[in-house]
């Protein structure tokens, strides 16, 4: 078919294409319109100044101060932005479902004395929504806007997110900080005071304290709690006694976060249900806190020293050396995987990630808080450890000593036959290693069964590894020639 002849088949396919185009463009037009012919109120959510929600007598009022929702009525305090931001949601795309039209008795439908009425201002104009009785069928509500007499019918789920309580409506922020400005984190009871200052990302010191390792990656999870943490309920009106509520000096928890800001405080006291209480400062609401929140302040203090054997970046090992004097394994990073050398020149090679995942596992393995005997063995390893950067630099060497560790029984007679006892049952839990470089090395205890679980891991990634040489066939045509 010649081009002439194409020309005028073209041309019927663009008139059509237009006429499609043209037919789909008003047709999306005149969903738009209708879609916003059925919207309840024409405005956008930064147009609104203020929100009331009147039920009878009772009325909650917000005011938007710099860009900030606070109540205002029955109390002055500032208001969960969450919630409010759902409510303006809520009003700004608010649809009517029908529209029954002019109704002059409202008894029928309950809007003659209306359960809920959301009064607010937009762009200086005030407006309202009462919302009356269910309508048949359960799934919506009868409602009336501003001054317009027709009836409308709006979703059950629009009148829930517009039916706010006070409890729901104020901010239950426990300690408002930001994570990148905190510099240092006080936790102060009645016998102990722990004063921590951050030097780093991740690296935290005790104040006081210059030679306790502490496990920065604990505190960063704690401030991470706390940042999180909300109140579950406020305490109206506010106990004129704390001492019951555990609240006093002599029994709460002071919690202090320093950041650049400004510091934040939070009290904890006695236990109520599965609850606690807490006061927000000197000046702040009686609340109650999930009782979690204290349990994990106290669990991080207690686990506030860092014992891992290795505490380093796990990226930044390329190279990873292990297993006894004369047998050891290396593996080299190269790319998205492991290369894997052994014995006998064995080789394989695992994805980065299975490695990793043991290094991971062997970041958690602990030194026991058992003190080390004096007579810890000296002699040569039973197996080692080395990381290295990938400049060759150590990052990490480790030797598992090979003998039992003993310790000095105390005691005369049966107590001196239980110390033993005791000593034996360690020494099979425990055993002795060494690490570090030069002096700085450092010999501890660690769990037994946990650093013969992460070995075994160690060992599977060789699994697959096959001695290097000649292939079966190569052998056996070899063989062959030489016959």
């Amino acid at each position: 078919m010649t081009l002439r002849r194409l020309i005028p088949y073209l041309v019927v396919f663009l008139i059509l294409a237009g006429v499609y185009g043209g037919l789909r463009w008003r047709q999306e037009r005149q969903m738009a319109r209708d879609e916003q012919a059925k919207k309840v109120f024409q405005l956008q959510e930064s147009d609104l100044s203020d929100l009331s929600l009147v039920r009878g007598k009772d009325e909650v009022r917000l005011v938007k101060k710099d860009r900030v929702w606070h109540l205002t009525a029955p109390l002055n305090t500032r208001a969960d932005q969450t919630v409010v931001a759902s409510m303006l949601t809520t009003l700004t795309r608010l649809r009517k479902e029908r529209d029954l039209g002019v109704e002059k008795d409202l008894k029928p439908f309950g809007l003659d004395k209306p359960g809920l009425v959301v009064k607010f201002t937009a762009q200086g104009q005030p407006h309202q929504l009462v919302i009356g009785a269910k309508a048949p069928g359960d799934q919506n509500y009868y409602a009336l806007r501003d001054q317009d007499p027709h009836l409308l019918t709006i979703s059950m789920g629009s009148r829930d997110s517009l039916d706010r309580q006070l409890l729901a409506l104020r901010d239950k922020i426990l300690l408002p900080f930001i994570m990148g400005e905190v510099k240092g984190l006080k936790v102060k009871s009645p016998k102990t005071a722990t004063v921590l200052t951050k030097t780093g990302p991740q690296t935290w010191v005790w104040v006081g304290h210059p030679d306790f390792r502490v496990r920065g990656d604990r505190v960063e999870k704690l401030l991470r709690d706390l940042h999180i943490a909300r109140a579950k309920n406020f305490l109206e009106p506010p106990p004129k006694k704390l001492s019951p509520l555990g609240l006093v000096p002599d029994h709460r928890i002071e919690i202090t976060v320093e950041t650049s800001a400004g510091d934040r405080t939070l009290w904890l006291g006695a236990k109520k249900d599965d609850a606690v209480y807490g006061r927000l400062g000197p000046r702040g609401a009686v609340v109650l806190v999930d009782a979690a929140l204290a349990d994990e302040v106290n669990k991080t203090l207690k686990s506030l020293e860092d014992r891992r054997l290795w505490s380093g970046a796990i990226a930044a090992v390329h190279q990873v050396v292990w297993g006894p004097p004369g047998k050891t394994w290396t593996a080299r990073k190269d790319q998205g995987a492991w290369k894997i050398t052994g014995p006998g020149q064995a080789a394989t090679q695992q994805p980065a990630a299975r490695l990793e995942m043991a290094l991971w596992n062997f970041q958690k393995l602990e030194a026991a808080k058992n003190q080390l005997p004096k007579d810890a063995p000296k002699g040569p390893p039973v197996f080692g450890l080395d990381l290295l950067d990938q400049a060759g630099k150590p990052l990490l060497h480790l030797e598992e000593l090979g003998a039992k560790t003993k310790t000095k029984t105390k005691g005369k007679g049966k107590d001196k036959d239980k110390d033993k006892d005791r000593d034996r049952d360690r020494d099979k839990d425990h055993l002795a290693v060494r690490t570090g470089e030069g002096k700085s090395t450092v010999t501890a205890l660690i769990a037994r069964e946990p650093f013969r679980q992460w070995q075994a891991e160690m060992y599977r990634l060789t699994a697959t590894a096959a001695p290097a040489g000649p292939s079966p066939k190569q052998g056996a045509a070899d063989q062959g020639s030489k016959k």
